[in-house]
């Protein structure tokens, strides 16, 4: 009985070690489609902190986003065409 309590114990700490050490990132490049400017949004967090680099990274996307820049995932067709004509479109 003492084999598989200690056994237990050695999972969950690895497991709660595993988690603390963990690391995570996010970044969002965002650009202005019709001038071709950009921005970066990025955070990135240890431990438990996902949800504060999530936070951090949708703010900084919003308050861009509220003068006129699109995530660059979420260029339309038409947006992408146009920057691309232009030369404006940034290189990864």
């Amino acid at each position: 009985m003492k084999n598989r309590k200690s056994h237990a114990e050695r999972i969950i700490i690895a497991s709660l070690l595993l988690a603390i050490s963990a690391c995570t990132s996010q970044t969002v490049k965002m650009v202005q489609p019709e001038t071709g400017a950009t921005a970066e949004c990025s955070g990135s967090s240890y431990g438990f902190g996902p949800l504060f680099s999530e936070s951090i990274v949708d703010s900084c996307a919003r308050v861009y986003e509220n003068r006129g820049y699109v995530a660059m995932q979420r260029l339309t067709p038409e947006e992408r065409a146009s920057l691309e004509r232009r030369g404006l479109l940034p290189k990864d």
